[in-house]
């Protein structure tokens, strides 16, 4: 029978046992747990299934972002609802389940005991459970960046060799631009010195995005550093500290993840575009086959040869009549356009 836990301290005996991903080990949950205290972590399980999810509060207000008219963007503004999120919100491109069987969705809702009012459940995750797909409204999501590594890229310079001119350009100006910054990879000590830093640079970047979950606790990265899960990288203008960004290695695939840098500094010194091409250089000298960039700034990464992934959300209100009220909303959300570009050539 599923069962559903939010005391990690009662899983572990058990929970590891099943053969899953890296992602759903105990171990790597549990610095999600311990640094997130406000959602509540829900571990779903039977003799068969793993399967990582979160409850949190969210408000709508920047979902107007997506929604192209005026009216109804006002509305949403004003929504606020308890998200079951079935996955790792903290890392959305990357499954926090496991099972060799489908997953009976009425079988969790029937066994959850606490209490939510929206569903979430991501593409990947959705095609793993047996639902009423009429139920949900199908949203498409800011795409994934993917950049695909060349076999023929040894270094950096043969990235940029590939590129077409007006681009290439682009890439060795970022880089004499910003020829003063010192990368530095930052150990779990680092990044407790410099926590606040950290904090603030990520915070900035935040605030301007268009549509977040629960806020990314940035000291949970001295712990994914310390157990080698991810790796942070520190960038230095006179010896204080103006970006970071972060990393994760599995299986030929670099994760980019986690990100900060001095929003008002990035205006005239490119500091964004930096992080970028180190991430590129990183994938390429770890031999990678592709780096996933994430689902923010697409235009300008695809600048750097990422190219979009689609992606999908299922969203299902609780109650049954506002369900049918606001369906028709839902729908009407939609990712803004933009130009995607060809730097690479032919």
């Amino acid at each position: 029978m599923l069962k559903v836990i939010t005391n990690i301290s009662k899983i572990k005996e058990g929970w590891d046992k099943v053969n899953s991903s890296d992602f759903l080990h105990s171990s790597f949950l549990e610095i999600f747990y311990i640094n997130h205290p406000k959602i509540k972590h829900l571990f779903i399980f039977d003799t068969k299934i793993r399967l990582y999810a979160h409850i949190f509060e969210l408000n709508f207000g920047k979902t107007a972002n997506y929604i192209h008219n005026k009216f109804l963007g006002f509305f949403i503004k004003f929504l606020k609802f308890d998200v079951l999120y079935l996955s790792n919100s903290f890392l959305t491109n990357i499954p926090a389940f496991f099972s060799n069987s489908k997953i009976s969705l009425k079988e969790f809702l029937f066994v959850l005991q606490y209490n939510y009012s929206l569903l979430i459940i991501p593409d990947f995750v959705f095609k793993n459970i047996t639902v009423d797909k009429n139920e949900f409204s199908k949203i498409e999501v800011e795409e994934e960046m993917i950049l695909e590594i060349s076999n023929r890229w040894f270094l950096l310079d043969n990235y940029i060799a590939d590129l077409k001119n007006k681009y290439r350009k682009k890439v060795i100006k970022i880089i004499n631009l910003t020829n003063q910054l010192e990368v530095r990879s930052l150990n779990s000590d680092d990044l407790v010195f410099y926590a606040d830093n950290i904090q603030d640079l990520f915070t900035q970047v935040i605030n301007e995005s268009k549509f977040t979950g629960p806020l990314f606790n940035t000291n949970s990265l001295s712990v994914l550093v310390k157990k080698d899960i991810f790796k942070v990288y520190g960038y230095f203008l006179n010896n204080n500290i103006i970006a970071f960004s972060s990393e994760i290695h599995q299986d030929k695939t670099l994760y980019s993840y986690y990100a900060g840098f001095d929003k008002s500094l990035n205006k005239t010194f490119p500091i964004y575009g930096r992080l970028l091409i180190e991430t590129i250089n990183n994938g390429i000298n770890l031999q990678m086959n592709k780096v996933v960039f994430g689902r923010t700034a697409n235009e300008f990464k695809s600048n750097f040869g990422a190219v979009p992934i689609r992606s999908y959300i299922y969203v299902k209100l609780k109650n049954r009549y506002l369900n049918i009220f606001l369906k028709p909303i839902l729908k009407r959300l939609r990712i803004k356009n933009w130009i995607k570009r060809s730097p690479f050539k032919k």
